[in-house]
């Protein structure tokens, strides 16, 4: 599948679980650029995510990554990556440890620091 039909396919699969959970959730557009893809609010806790569909290596460029965290600077917003392996769901990191990986996230510092959606029952 084309990367950006895969990527935009996650985003929508993000949006509509984020919406389940009751928060209101706005995908960016022209994500892929210099903006976030996904921005999620609830009750004043503001989320905002850099989406990636993933098979063995997750990469963030430090473009992405810049603008991910200077937004979320800017709104109050919390920076994640969310990440969506192919039949095993959704996993998220924060961004700052993506940033001290030099933006990559293999399989062990998912699995080492990564949190499922069930975080965000919390908010």
């Amino acid at each position: 599948m084309h990367t950006y039909k895969k990527g935009y396919r996650a985003e929508k699969e993000l949006i509509k679980l984020l919406s389940s959970l009751d928060f209101a959730v706005l995908r960016a557009p022209k994500s892929g650029t210099d903006t976030i893809d996904v921005i999620a609010c609830k009750r004043g806790n503001i989320f905002a995510f850099e989406c990636k569909s993933w098979a063995s290596t997750v990469r963030v460029s430090e473009r992405q990554l810049n603008s991910l965290l200077e937004f979320s600077e800017k709104a109050g917003a919390i920076p994640l990556i969310a990440m969506k392996k192919e039949q095993q769901g959704w996993k998220f990191l924060k961004a700052e440890d993506l940033g001290e990986n030099k933006g990559t996230a293999s399989d062990k510092l998912i699995e080492e620091k990564g949190f499922g959606i069930e975080f965000f029952d919390n908010y």
